[in-house]
């Protein structure tokens, strides 16, 4: 079964009006890529204990994987002193947690969790109360399911599966738009969860999933902008005017979703290239690639949507 992100995000450009790709740029592009490292799992700020309290500790940690650009204020000390910002001081807050306070991450608890409570556990993050209820419903979806290891069990090793479920049992995992009247998908914690469990699994246990082809881009706020810097992204003057302005772009809207399709489909196109070249990487390794050299900073700024999905 094809993956609805992929299918989707392509019938979005075809009909594109604020974004398209440039293939030529895209061509660059996977040439200078072709040369860069993929990394493995991260394991400095990342958790690996027990299979349950690991388990439990991915599945929170990409429930609250989104939107940490309003307060870049917001950053953890990191194991060096250094201090961490975005996903990995979330990464690290939570490890943290897991090792010294691993009663947090019962569902019991987790189901009981206020904005205060996560307060402790994380700091002044952006959106402290609507991450508290995500971490709520975390909790009451392991309580029905009685472990986080029957949750994950029930995909079957199957990261179409596994989005299935995460989908059905977690509404903050839903994600999803209507364009131009028709229902399309992006999934990106979703997906995203399927490749962090392969990665801190290093493919055993609950990490060996079958289908890891099946996934797609994370299409999130970051890689837009590496691709727009790169020039393979190119937008139409009054969208880049409101991004570069740092007007808000409503969530839902047709940039907002064009810019999401336009990044699930250049991935795409990198992908083939990348194997027309040599260098066979799955559509999740390219993201990673794009997502480290966004980290850089770059000539141009993301854009800014609130939302609980990216």
């Amino acid at each position: 079964m094809e993956n609805p992100v992929r299918t989707g995000s392509r019938w979005i450009m075809r009909r594109a009006r604020w974004v398209r790709l440039d293939p030529n740029a895209l061509d660059t592009l996977a040439g200078r890529l072709a040369d860069l490292p993929l990394s493995t799992w991260e394991g400095r700020y990342h958790f690996r204990g027990a299979e349950e309290l690991s388990l439990r500790y991915l599945l929170v940690l990409d429930a609250l994987n989104f939107c940490f650009w309003p307060n870049k204020a917001w950053s953890v000390a990191g194991p060096s002193g250094e201090r961490l910002t975005g996903y990995f001081a979330l990464a690290y807050a939570l490890r943290r947690a897991a090792e010294g306070s691993p009663e947090f991450l019962e569902p019991e608890n987790m189901a009981a969790l206020d904005a205060d409570g996560l307060r402790r556990i994380l700091g002044d993050i952006a959106l402290l109360p609507l991450r508290a209820r995500i971490v709520r419903e975390v909790g009451e979806a392991l309580l029905r399911f009685g472990s986080a290891r029957a949750f994950f069990a029930a995909a079957r090793g199957s990261c179409r599966r596994l989005v299935e479920l995460l989908t059905a049992h977690l509404p903050s995992f839903r994600d999803a738009a209507v364009y131009r009247g028709r229902a399309v998908f992006f999934h990106k914690r979703a997906q995203i969860l399927c490749a962090d469990l392969a990665g801190a699994f290093a493919g055993e246990g609950p990490g060996a999933l079958t289908d890891l082809d099946w996934l797609t881009a994370f299409a999130d706020y970051k890689l837009p902008q590496v691709l727009r810097a790169e020039g393979a992204l190119l937008l139409h003057p009054a969208l880049a005017h409101r991004i570069d302005g740092g007007a808000f772009i409503p969530a839902g809207s047709e940039p907002e979703v064009e810019l999401r399709a336009a990044t699930v489909v250049a991935v795409e196109e990198l992908t083939a290239v990348l194997k027309r070249h040599g260098r066979p990487l799955r559509a999740f390794e390219v993201d990673w690639l794009l997502w480290h050299l966004a980290q850089a900073k770059l000539p141009v700024p993301h854009h800014r949507t609130l939302t609980v999905f990216y």
